[in-house]
């Protein structure tokens, strides 16, 4: 059987997390595990197999040196998937000759497959690693990873074992006209923002909407939202920003590159220009989305209650409590409740051993591309490791174009066979080369 087809088959467990994990089919997570073994009986016959809270996976390769670990990770949980509008059933694994198509193919069995995948061929030529290496599997990223990784980041260091850095997904290799460059920019996340989530609950006057009060607990809420989206917290460069500036100057002319050699003293220029795009806007604030509502039950009836969720993706120098303070300053009565609470991730060394060799492998597999370090908007399992990792890098070996990364939690999510190969060869040339 072929990497394709091994991925094919990956994608055709729904394994879906959900919020609640009452809600979750845990069967089809134990099939999925049972798969991986059977599929790759080598890996888990050499490696050290240790399963953490029951659908966890931890797999431990013995090194030649006594230098400290890696860890590369990625997780196999996706998020839910309707066939209404898709190409091709998003759990069916098709492969039309040229990608996989379905839930997951980039976020991120692909990622996990190409992993055991490259592993695999090293084990059958018998090769040691330079240093123990550890592959960590988390199983509900997609909704917050506390009963995974965050569980594997704490069977660590019960055992305390530290790695030199991390590797997990993230950046890909994209065009770089987005940021005015020419060349292919390969991005690494060496940060990601506090991913959190907080349910606001508006209390009003129930009754017939015939004789409404003045204003009404969707009418708050309302009010709510508008004060929030037309306010935004302030935009500012991080050193995250500024260390992607730097490594894009060069390849800059003129007044672009005088700004970005000296983004401090440009700063309000720069902000201006980034403004501009949603994608590089998010690099520059924390970021408050409002993405769910819920109020009234008749369109005649006043609501007792009304509530809304905003996503807060909190950056870097910001924290959950100063957040929390400036939405409470608009003067808004509510309630308030915790979905999911992170702060913003430590940022990782741009000139560091584990950075240093990731834009090697990098040059290897890619090198046409230019690697540049970035701020993580989304989040990731990643952020739990920081507590046993002296640095945590994000990135995700495959060609990718917007419209292709536009499929991540969109409809007709796949992935070429040339990206499954890259993908491959990146961890094979990772793990082969480390010092």
């Amino acid at each position: 059987m072929s990497a394709i087809h091994r991925l094919q088959e990956a994608i055709r467990f729904p394994t879906v997390s959900h919020a609640d994990p009452a809600d979750t089919d845990w069967t089809i997570f134990r099939s999925f595990v049972h798969y991986l073994r059977s599929a790759y009986p080598l890996l888990f016959q050499r490696l050290t197999y240790t399963p953490v809270n029951d659908y966890g996976i931890v797999l431990h390769w013995k090194g030649k040196g006594r230098e400290a670990p890696v860890l590369l990770t990625a997780h196999y949980d996706v998020v839910a998937a309707s066939p209404d509008g898709w190409k091709h059933p998003p759990f069916s694994g098709l492969d039309d000759g040229e990608s996989v198509w379905g839930r997951g193919t980039l976020d991120d069995k692909g990622s996990l497959i190409a992993i055991l995948e490259a592993a695999t061929e090293l084990l059958a030529a018998d090769f040691i690693p330079a240093c123990d290496i550890y592959f960590a599997f988390g199983f509900d990223e997609e909704v917050g990873g506390t009963l995974g990784a965050q569980q594997i980041s704490a069977y660590f260091q019960d055992r305390g074992i530290r790695f030199r850095y991390v590797l997990d997904e993230g950046g890909a290799v994209a065009e770089g006209k987005m940021l005015g460059i020419d060349k292919e920019l390969a991005v690494i996340g060496i940060a990601e923002k506090g991913n959190n989530s907080f349910r606001f609950h508006f209390h009003g006057e129930e009754g017939h909407s015939s004789s409404p009060p003045t204003s009404t607990a969707v009418g708050k809420m309302a009010a709510f939202i508008r004060d929030i989206e037309t306010h935004p917290p302030r935009a500012r460069l991080t050193k995250t920003l500024e260390q992607t500036l730097l490594a894009l100057a060069p390849y800059k002319g003129g007044a672009e590159q005088v700004a970005m050699r000296n983004p401090r003293l440009f700063a309000p220029l720069i902000k201006k220009i980034l403004l501009k795009n949603k994608q590089t806007a998010a690099m520059l604030r924390t970021t408050i989305a409002f993405t769910m509502t819920e109020g009234g039950s008749g369109y005649n009836v006043l609501p007792r209650t009304a509530s809304c969720v905003a996503n807060i993706r909190i950056l870097q120098g910001d924290s959950v409590e100063s957040i929390l303070a400036y939405i409470a300053g608009f003067g808004h009565e509510y309630e308030l409740e915790e979905i999911m609470v992170n702060e913003p991730t430590a940022i990782s060394a741009v000139d560091g051993e584990g950075m240093d060799h990731i834009r090697r492998t990098i040059a290897r597999v890619f090198p046409d591309a230019l690697a540049l370090p970035y701020l993580m908007v989304g989040g990731t399992d990643c952020r739990y490791y920081d507590s046993v990792a002296d640095n945590a890098y994000r990135f995700l070996p495959s060609r990718l174009s917007g419209e292709e990364l536009d499929t991540m939690h969109g409809r007709n999510e796949r992935i070429s066979h040339e990206n499954v190969y890259s993908m491959i060869q990146f961890y094979r040339e990772f793990i082969q080369n480390l010092q």
